[in-house]
């Protein structure tokens, strides 16, 4: 019998208690290990799977700062990245600052007969209700008026001019024909009366701006052609465009009251050449009617007739005058 048997069977036979737990300490393996179990809750982390017990589930292992796609980490600032419940509405606004992503598209049609306040589809007019004074640009000069009208540059002193017919800068878009200067052409009489005119804004603290006066028949008839050729024949229809004007009979000028020196324009409401309800007469408030009012006044003291669709368009009527086509034409 081996030593160690043998002192053990005399321990037991003379009591020795302490041996019995030596003995069952030496047969017994180590205990199994139970698997613990954590609940899941809205406030405990779930564990991150171990190597080890993923591969005896055939699974292959997750990094245990691997996230699930459309859940945000816990602790995240941006609780909108969370996935959202099935059945739950929840939309997220787009982000525009990120390229690629579109933005709303625009609105397919837009009413002809209620444009922006202030501004017109067919004017240029870099501000609502604020036309923008001339760009101050070199003016050629423009070669003298024939007999019957008058040079309202040598009549108007102190006055200013933005002939925008000669210029892409008008609702065309192109130079009119007969416009190949800059010049501001009317009848004596009516010529006469708006140097009186301009000697009362003098007195008030401001000036004439003249946009157009005496203009050529052929200028006329192409601004016919252009509302024709882009579908706008409404603006013939409507009094806007016509084939024959007062203004081919140089008895009607088209301006506004501007401040001296600077040559800006008082705020009107709309810029000149505004094809729409805003240009009525009455279609104002506030600042803008209070100046159509003071311009229509000064105008009608020295017999010049409005004209109630386009708050700058004024007619002295000479029953003398006739409808003519000579063109502007540079100074030779």
């Amino acid at each position: 019998m081996p030593r160690a048997t043998l002192a053990l069977v005399r321990a037991l036979a003379a009591g020795w208690r302490p041996a019995v737990c030596l003995l069952v300490v030496a047969c017994a393996g180590p205990p199994p290990t139970a698997p613990s179990h954590v609940l899941r809750d809205s406030s405990a982390p779930v564990p991150a799977a171990t190597g080890r017990t993923a591969a005896g589930a055939g699974a292959s292992a997750v990094p245990a700062d691997s996230s699930v796609p459309g859940q945000a980490p816990a602790g995240s600032d941006h609780p909108d990245e969370t996935s959202p419940v099935p059945g739950d509405i929840q939309s997220r606004p787009a982000d525009l600052s990120q390229p690629g992503r579109p933005s709303a598209p625009d609105s397919p049609h837009v009413p002809e007969d209620s444009p922006a306040p202030g501004r017109s589809p067919l004017a240029h007019d870099p501000e609502p209700g604020r036309p923008a004074p001339p760009v101050p640009k070199a003016i050629s000069p423009v070669g003298p008026p024939p007999p019957g009208l008058v040079d309202l540059r040598a009549a108007l002193p102190g006055a200013c001019f933005d002939i925008r017919y000669a210029t892409a800068d008008n609702f065309t878009g192109a130079v009119l024909p007969g416009y190949a200067a800059a010049g501001a052409w009317l009848r004596p009489r009516p010529a006469g009366a708006l140097a009186k005119v301009q000697a009362a804004v003098s007195a008030e603290g401001l000036t004439l701006l003249v946009y157009d006066a005496y203009r050529p028949a052929r200028a006329s008839l192409a601004m016919v052609e252009w509302a024709e050729r882009s579908g706008l024949r409404r603006l013939v229809d409507d009094g806007y465009i016509a084939r024959r004007s007062g203004h081919n009979r140089g008895d009607t000028v088209d301006l506004t009251l501007a401040r001296p020196g600077t040559c800006e324009p008082l705020d009107m409401g709309t810029a000149w050449d505004h094809f729409g309800p805003e240009s009525h007469y009455a279609r104002a408030g506030g600042d803008a009617l209070s100046h159509r009012r003071r311009l229509r006044r000064i105008m009608q003291a020295q017999g010049f007739t409005p004209y109630d669709k386009e708050w700058w368009h004024f007619t002295f009527r000479d029953p003398d005058a006739a409808a003519l086509d000579v063109a502007y034409q540079p100074a030779p």
